[in-house]
């Protein structure tokens, strides 16, 4: 992780000698003079005054020998947090949630899991934000291994997806709205009405959807995240969200209803690319 020819100039500086640092280091001192050549070569300043009594610190040299254990023991503790997360990947499945992203099949798959992996364990890690995409796909497989939830095709190649389930279409109304008493809707009952759904391209499921509604309804309002403005601006103004029923528990201010639609979306486990040895041992069982 460093350059250890710092352990050659830190035992020189405290042994003032190339001959004792020499001894102590178990190799010969034209040896070490050659490390601290390179390594003055290296910094372009010189790090001992060299006299025929030994060595001794230059003032540049002073400041670089405290420095130099500061960067050494940075380098070992950084060494072992590294070992310690490698060995821990082994037996250790990360779920990542936020508001979006609960766990929602996962309290019922991991006891199974559990029964046939004794070692495994799960970790649950919070998301922090997840109106960028890109966000949560850069911290995928390094702050968390997976979280659970809807797949959009907009996600490809940045991910892998194991499908658990397949979530129909609803729609989600201000408890005051004209349908919130309604056990079921129709896409007739969308006529004339404003529609609130992810922008386009990001689900092929919901574009098809999308295509299929836009002459019914009156107006499509595309929001690009799903969040607490969202939902709130669903129960301000008449408008239909169009969402899943595994969101309800999310915008409990609103109803969900069902909708007469085949259409489905995949839900399931997102995971990353290149998954640690725990992940791979984890959706392999559940496949």
């Amino acid at each position: 992780m460093y350059n250890h020819q710092l352990d050659t100039f830190i035992k020189t500086a405290e042994l003032g000698s190339f001959g004792k640092a020499s001894e102590e280091l178990y190799i010969s001192p034209p040896a070490v003079i050659q490390q601290i050549n390179l390594l003055e070569k290296m910094c372009g300043f010189k790090l001992f005054i060299r006299t025929n009594h030994g060595v001794k610190l230059t003032a540049a040299g002073k400041l670089l020998y405290e420095d130099a254990k500061t960067i050494i023991r940075l380098s070992e503790e950084a060494l072992s947090r590294a070992r310690q997360l490698a060995k821990s990947l082994e037996y250790t499945v990360r779920v990542g949630t936020n508001l979006l992203y609960k766990c929602r099949m996962l309290p019922d798959i991991w006891p199974k899991v559990s029964e046939n992996f004794k070692n495994l364990k799960i970790e649950i890690v919070p998301i922090s934000d997840t109106r960028e995409r890109e966000n949560v796909f850069s911290k995928l497989g390094v702050q968390f291994d997976m979280f659970e939830g809807i797949y959009a095709t907009a996600w490809n190649g940045n991910c892998n997806f194991l499908e658990l389930s397949r979530t129909p279409i609803c729609c989600a109304v201000a408890k005051n709205h004209k349908y919130a008493g309604y056990e079921k809707l129709t896409l007739n009952d969308l006529k004339d009405e404003t529609l609130v759904m992810p922008v386009s391209g990001v689900s092929r499921e919901l574009d098809d959807f999308r295509n299929e509604v836009s002459g019914i309804a009156a107006n499509i309002v595309e929001s690009a995240y799903y969040g607490l403005d969202t939902f709130t601006m669903c129960e301000m103004v008449p408008y239909i969200l169009i969402t899943q029923p595994v969101y309800s528990d999310i915008h409990t201010n609103l109803v969900t209803i069902p909708l007469e639609t085949d259409r489905t979306l995949p839900y399931g486990l997102v995971y990353a690319n290149d998954p640690s040895p725990a992940v791979k041992k984890f959706v392999g069982f559940i496949r």
